[in-house]
């Protein structure tokens, strides 16, 4: 038994300076260099032998550096998984290094390695992680740097404070992982790693909007800590493939100076230091903004309000406007706040829901300004208020309680808000909405709402007055939108929508009329820059001189008006798309057929409908977002923001 164990046990590897030596017979303290054939004298250890590679062969002796460091990584790794203690097992030294035990103990490590389980971490008595593996090999380097890519690309990307460094668990859990893994420190993260991947992502950034004809700009303002306004600039373009794409170019404190002028000089700051602009046609703020007005005016940019905002306003000015609900809704927000108070009332409520097989569900807190939270606090009110009153009930909580009556107001509330539901979770399906699903949304609404009216005799409650209110905003808020350029022209592009999300045919006469404006300009250019290739040809090409001549003189027959209403004709006869289809991959493939129609495309569909991210409006998503952006200070927000929204 005590035989198979220790042929169990992995033996040390042998010096690797033997690989590049052989031993001469009856001569044991000497021995011969394969590479140059000289005799060296070793006198029973290798010094002298790693000496004469290191002055002789540089090369080899880097290889056999390398070597080492392989070897020895598997005979650790095998020591473990043998289950014997490693505590005698000495961290391999860099090769041909005479580094003493007191040297060693000066430096505040002596190498040793424990094992716990099956994992393998620093005894008590080293420094660092990491200071046993050998130093200046391009393996080391190779390794290390990956390494610590990957741990600056996780910390942007999850948006994790770099303090996660200095946990004992997480270097734990590092040193299992490789035991020779050095953890950079908090400073040097801050001052060295995370600058040199800011700049590497900002020439990369700067790379890719270089050859980009079209975008927009976004602005999302925000607040740190409920005190302190903070801005993000992104933009936003379609790249040649017909994929989506944005970057944030900068985040930065107009707590004291949100003016016009501040507002305009930053913005075009950034636009120039990125050289787009001139590239750049729409600014999308996040709500209605006079300071960006000014701003997108000077810099000769279209503005427009976030539709999310929009959205919002409308429904929640509708429910305010009708005293019945508005009661309803405090009442029920005051008895959820209760339960999410009070750990007896949230513990009974859970014994309650058992007894009669309801499902566990906490009950949804209203926040500030956020009609979807009003929605979902009533749909979870629907859904336990039986077990809400008994509890209420049972804590002497009476005037609490939900009475049959304001039940049914808040089923007929939750039903008459189904649509806009529906609206929302549309317009937060992609990261970012494009502004061609404005028109066909607010359309749809005003619809659904003026024939539930029409088909229902609802008479004069609080869902009828609901009804009247919504309306009445939605008038307020979304009307003439069909007039507008920039939303009109992204819509009739769309091949899902084009002509059919219009209800008013002179809105989308006018629309049309301007499209066909818009390609005949791109026409004119594409036509100056063919004449302008033929004028430029040498003398080597007269042979086809006059062929060519003839060639754009039959093009210029027909006129530029001609060929852009041609085209604009083919695109609206195509069969629309599905609507759940991908309307950018149907460019792509039919791209060619439109060759002027393509270039407007990509100017207006890559216009977003909302200035924050539509993944992050209205979900748990940006409240995650929100909170975790506030773990960091003031001055580091730009830097980490910025890589977590570019890196890939």
């Amino acid at each position: 038994m005590a035989d198979e164990q220790k042929r169990a046990t992995p033996r040390r590897p042998r010096s690797v300076v033997w690989c590049y030596f052989d031993k001469i017979p009856n001569e044991p303290l000497n021995a011969r260099c394969k590479v140059c054939q000289k005799v060296c004298h070793h006198a029973m250890n290798t010094s002298n032998l790693l000496k004469h590679l290191k002055l002789k062969h540089p090369d080899t002796f880097k290889q056999a550096e390398e070597q080492r460091d392989t070897e020895m990584d598997l005979y650790l790794q095998l020591k473990a998984k043998s289950g014997k203690p490693l505590d005698k097992i000495r961290m391999p030294k860099r090769l041909g290094s005479s580094i003493s035990p007191k040297n060693q103990g000066s430096s505040g490590m002596t190498g040793i390695v424990k094992v716990e389980g099956q994992r393998l971490i620093k005894s008590e008595n080293t420094s660092s992680l990491g200071r046993g593996r050998p130093r200046g090999s391009s393996s080391y380097t190779k390794v290390r740097q990956n390494l610590y890519k990957a741990l600056m690309s996780m910390l942007a990307k999850d948006m994790i404070h770099p303090s996660l460094v200095t946990g004992r668990g997480f270097r734990e859990f590092l040193a299992a992982c490789d035991v020779r893994m050095e953890v950079p420190s908090k400073k040097s993260i801050y001052k060295t790693l995370m600058p040199e991947l800011l700049e590497e992502t900002k020439l990369r950034t700067k790379l890719e909007v270089k050859t980009v004809s079209s975008m927009s700009m976004s602005v999302e303002s925000w607040l740190y800590k409920g005190s302190q306004s903070f801005v993000t600039i992104s933009i936003h373009f379609i790249k040649d493939n017909w994929c989506m794409s944005n970057f944030v170019l900068d985040t930065f404190d107009c707590t004291d100076e949100r003016t016009e002028t501040n507002m305009a000089t930053n913005l075009k700051r950034l636009s120039d230091e990125y050289g787009v602009t001139e590239r750049i046609m729409a600014l999308v703020s996040d709500a209605p903004d006079e300071t960006l007005s000014s701003a997108s005016l000077v810099n000769g940019w279209e503005q427009l309000t976030g539709f999310g905002y929009t959205l919002n306003t409308v429904v929640i000015d509708a429910l305010a406007s009708v005293p019945e609900i508005s009661r309803i809704q405090k009442k029920s927000n005051e008895a959820v706040a209760y339960f999410d108070l009070s750990v007896k009332a949230s513990e009974t409520l859970s014994a309650v829901q058992q007894q009669h097989n309801l499902p566990m569900h906490r009950l949804k807190q209203e926040r500030v300004r956020d009609w979807i939270s009003i929605y979902h606090m009533f749909n979870r009110i629907i859904e336990q208020y039986e077990a809400v009153n008994t509890v209420l009930c049972f804590l002497s909580k009476d005037h609490m309680c939900l009475c049959d009556d304001e039940v049914e107001v808040i089923r007929g509330v939750v039903q008459v808000l189904k649509p806009f539901h529906a609206a929302t979770q549309e317009l937060c399906s992609e990261p970012y909405t494009c502004v061609s699903k404005i028109i066909p949304i607010t359309n749809l609404l005003q619809q659904v709402i003026s024939a539930s009216m029409t088909s229902t005799n609802i008479g004069s409650g609080p869902q009828a007055a609901l009804k009247n209110a919504l309306l009445s905003q939605m008038q307020q808020h979304f009307s003439g939108l069909e007039n507008k350029g920039i939303l009109s022209a992204a819509t009739l592009l769309d091949p899902r929508y084009k002509q059919h999300a219009f209800t008013d045919p002179a809105a989308l006469e006018a629309a049309k009329q301007r499209l066909i404006s818009d390609t005949q300009s791109v026409v004119q250019n594409n036509a100056s820059g063919s004449k302008s290739t033929i004028a430029k040809m040498d003398s080597s090409a007269t042979f086809w001189g006059m062929f060519d001549k003839k060639v754009v003189d039959a093009g210029a027959m027909k006129t530029d008006v001609t060929e852009a209403d041609n085209e604009t004709r083919r695109f609206f006869k195509e069969v629309n798309i599905p609507r759940t289809a991908d309307p950018l991959h149907w460019w792509k493939l039919n791209e060619i057929q439109f060759p002027h129609l393509k270039i407007i495309a990509k100017k207006y569909l890559c216009v977003p409908a909302t200035a924050i991210p539509s993944n992050r409006l209205f979900t748990k998503d940006g409240i995650e977002f929100s909170r975790r952006r506030e773990l960091f200070k003031p001055g580091q927000l730009n830097g980490m923001i910025f890589l977590n929204q570019n890196l890939l």
